[in-house]
């Protein structure tokens, strides 16, 4: 690994690297705009300027790579004044609207002029006007006036989806980022262009004017659109979720995620069921757990190899798990089997996945999925305990299937067409609202943790699960996250010596069957 020196400090640097990159690991920040890692060099802001031993102008940091003796200044006066400058020329024509522009709190020309500009304005033409809250696709509003044209979001639409929407048109101080006549900005990733954005002048038409982005509170969550499981920021205030951005994971999603993961928090914030429901009247919560006891009490003195447990690809494995336990242990049933009705999104080969549900990998992993959900309805049975799944909505076969059980229990997130036919009803808390984990369909264990306080009376499953149990007079259930990890770790042998703690930020993939049961693999 080459040796460098910055600012007087050597350090070991990875071959390769910019200058940036360095800088940022060693806790220095290099102002830059134009530059990003996952859209390389382009170099046109020239605002990254550093000084480079045995070089007698200033070189942009963007494009200076790390090479064995390199010895680099980054905070010299000559540099400082450098800086003021690039940016006193950005501000020439920029509106000094920040009380109102949307991205106020997240703006990096605003805080580089905080950081690095602090110089007093000589500008005493007027400014040049140019098009204000312009839409230029179905999701993403353009403010030309607050461009600084460092083209990440054409460079994107060029390099990444390959779409080119795109382009920047005119010359001088007239120049502006527009789409070409007839093509909006309408690909399936198009939002990513507002996170790229420096300053506001691409912002979500969904987003924008909703929150003051001060007021949010993030959490390092799990996109639960498709199978490929987006690291993403779920942002939250009072209760309400109002964003999902992407979180930089290079071995799931890279640095993007797609506009329709963007927009599946809402199923979180509309329809929720808060209340217990029995006959579609609001009931007790006590009142609730002793129908549900009731229910589960009576279908095991009859038949409790008939009772169903339906479970959902949407639930945390943790879920999952505790649900096939208190199936077997407490309803005295092997009938607990996972699976949906849902249509297949569309593919592609960015991130995209045609399969909508977040854990389907888990359910196979606890071997509980199945492909065959309907057939598993058509046996009907004294009790069929549906959890967080909607079978009638997107099939109205599986609807009338349901009604070949004597009584339908609904622990869901959601009032849907699944409650509508339940004679009991409990809430439950979806992911946002806890702790957990989900497998992606590469086989990665995924940690999201809890954004927000459950709605009403939901609990999440495993505490409602060990209620139920309680009131049949069996101790089931676990404390927290980490002592249900402890029995999963050495129950499933895919996730042997697994734990939260050691998933971190970015998940782990889980061990093959094969080599977690100790199998080799014979070589020829």
């Amino acid at each position: 690994m080459p040796k460098i020196t910055v600012n007087g400090v050597e350090v070991d640097a990875p071959d390769g690297q910019n200058l940036i990159q360095v800088a940022k690991g060693m806790g220095i920040e290099i102002p830059h705009f134009c530059y990003h890692p996952g859209l390389g060099v382009d170099g046109n802001c020239r605002l990254c300027l550093i000084e480079v031993e045995g070089t007698p102008k200033p070189q942009i940091a963007c494009n200076t790579f790390v090479r064995e003796g390199l010895s680099v200044r980054t905070d010299t006066d000559r540099i400082k004044e450098l800086r003021r400058a690039v940016l006193e020329f950005f501000f020439l024509n920029h509106p000094l609207d920040c009380p109102i522009c949307d991205q106020s709190g997240e703006c990096l020309l605003q805080d580089f002029y905080m950081r690095h500009g602090q110089y007093e304005s000589r500008l005493d033409l007027p400014k040049v006007h140019k098009r204000k809250a312009v839409p230029v696709g179905a999701r993403v509003t353009l403010d030309a006036e607050r461009c600084v044209l460092c083209t990440r979001c054409v460079r994107f639409c060029d390099d990444v989806t390959g779409t080119g929407e795109l382009r920047i048109v005119n010359r001088g101080h007239h120049s502006e980022i527009t789409v070409h006549p007839g093509r909006p900005l309408d690909n399936p990733y198009s939002l990513n262009t507002v996170d790229l954005c420096p300053v506001g002048a691409l912002t979500s038409s969904q987003f924008r004017f909703k929150c003051r982005v001060w007021f949010l509170e993030t959490t390092r969550s799990i996109c639960s659109g498709c199978s490929r499981g987006c690291n993403i920021h779920l942002e939250q205030s009072e209760g309400t979720i109002y964003r999902y951005r992407p979180r930089e994971n290079q071995e799931v999603n890279r640095w993007w995620m797609c506009d329709d993961g963007r927009s599946s928090f809402h199923v979180f914030n509309e329809s929720r069921c808060e209340a217990p429901l029995a006959g579609g009247e609001e009931i007790p919560h006590s009142e609730a757990i002793e129908k549900i006891i009731d229910a589960v009490r009576k279908a095991r003195e009859r038949d409790p190899a008939g009772i169903a447990m339906i479970l959902s690809p949407e639930m945390s494995t943790e879920s999952l798990y505790a649900a096939r336990k208190f199936a077997r242990e407490i309803l005295g049933t092997d009938r607990v089997r996972a699976g949906s009705f849902a249509p297949p999104f569309v593919e592609d080969e960015i991130l995209r996945k045609a399969d909508p549900h977040p854990n389907r990998r888990g359910c196979e992993m606890l071997g509980i999925w199945t492909d065959d959900l309907g057939s598993e309805l058509e046996r009907g049975g004294p009790l069929a305990i549906v959890v967080q799944n909607d079978l009638a909505g997107p099939s109205p076969e599986a609807g009338k299937r349901l009604e070949r059980f004597e009584t339908v229990i609904a622990l869901a997130t959601n009032l849907d067409e699944t409650t509508k036919r339940a004679a009991l009803v409990h809430p439950v808390a979806p992911h946002p609202e806890c702790d957990g984990t989900f497998v992606n369909f590469q086989g990665r264990v995924q940690r999201f943790r809890k954004a927000k306080p459950a709605l009403g009376d939901a609990l999440t499953v495993m505490e409602l699960l060990r209620r139920i149990a309680a009131g049949l007079g069996t101790e089931f259930g676990w404390v927290n996250l980490n002592h249900v990890w402890k029995e999963m770790a050495v129950e499933v042998p895919e996730l042997e010596g697994m734990s939260p703690t050691a998933l971190g930020d970015h998940g782990l993939p889980i061990r093959s069957v094969r080599e977690a049961s100790g199998a080799t693999v014979e070589k020829g």
